[in-house]
């Protein structure tokens, strides 16, 4: 694949979205305020989630941040200006799409990564979780921050942090507002590897051109199986994995993963 689509026009005002070779870059751009998450970003992600799902060249996606930071969470400024009496509003609008967008990246076939700069924090930190490889700056700093807000948590964090990280430790986070390094944030388990700063784009690409080479819709299934397992009793999951496995067993990519093996040769998946 060697089409490269862009936003049309008419497209996102907080983010950046490039489809080159099967890889979907998307990229948080409101450096000047720490690509906090507003009403337009949460829009724009719900939007751009939606997209990512309906484009079949779509293989991989890697999540970034201009600027600095990934990402500072949602837009603390925006809510202290707003009075208190509409701030229920006007978070039930933001959240709203950015549950939306999270639900949806996390149903892609395509796997998702994620290269961190600077900081990953409050409901941003549920893109991070959201992915399936995360690579961070060695400077980096992971934390939630809403029991600093008086505020409950957002961005699937609840659900995600417990998974990646254990329940003591994710009530450590929401708790006493533990703020993790980058190298704790490895040890717990939450980001896959570290890098400098000034190549994190680079390796998280490196990652993401991997995958984008992988068997698409095998991926997508390894995903949800995954995704499921904590919930699923194992009955059940067994019956899952042999109805996937056995539906994937269809595809060309599996027809050219067996046939590469036999050959003892590379596979050349193509998505199918």
């Amino acid at each position: 694949m060697d089409a490269t689509v862009t936003a049309p026009p008419a497209g996102f005002t907080t983010l950046t979205l490039d489809v080159t070779d099967g890889i979907a870059t998307v990229r948080l751009d409101r450096p000047d305020d720490a690509n906090a998450i507003d009403v337009p970003m949460a829009r724009d992600l719900s939007e751009v989630a939606t997209r990512l799902a309906e484009d079949p060249s779509v293989r991989v996606v890697l999540l970034g941040g201009n600027g600095p930071m990934f990402t500072a969470g949602g837009d603390i400024p925006l809510f202290s200006h707003t009075p208190p009496d509409e701030l229920p509003g006007l978070l039930r609008r933001l959240i709203d799409d950015y549950h939306l967008a999270i639900e949806r990246l996390t149903e892609l076939d395509a796997p998702i990564v994620c290269g961190v700069r600077g900081a990953a924090a409050g409901g941003g930190l549920g893109m991070v979780c959201a992915a399936d490889y995360v690579v961070a700056a060695d400077d980096a700093v992971f934390t939630v921050g809403y029991g600093r807000l008086g505020l409950t948590a957002d961005g699937g964090n609840t659900w995600f942090l417990p998974r990646l990280v254990g329940m003591r430790r994710a009530q450590e986070m929401f708790l006493l507002n533990r703020r993790l390094t980058a190298a704790e944030a490895l040890d717990w388990g939450l980001v896959n590897r570290l890098a400098p700063a000034a190549v994190v784009d680079a390796e998280a690409r490196a990652v993401a051109e991997t995958l984008a080479a992988g068997p698409t819709r095998a991926f997508g299934g390894m995903r949800a199986l995954l995704r499921q397992s904590y919930e699923t009793p194992l009955r059940d999951q067994l019956a899952d994995e042999q109805a996937r496995i056995v539906a994937i067993s269809a595809t060309a990519d599996a027809a050219e993963g067996v046939a590469a093996f036999a050959a003892r040769r590379t596979p050349r998946f193509d998505g199918r």
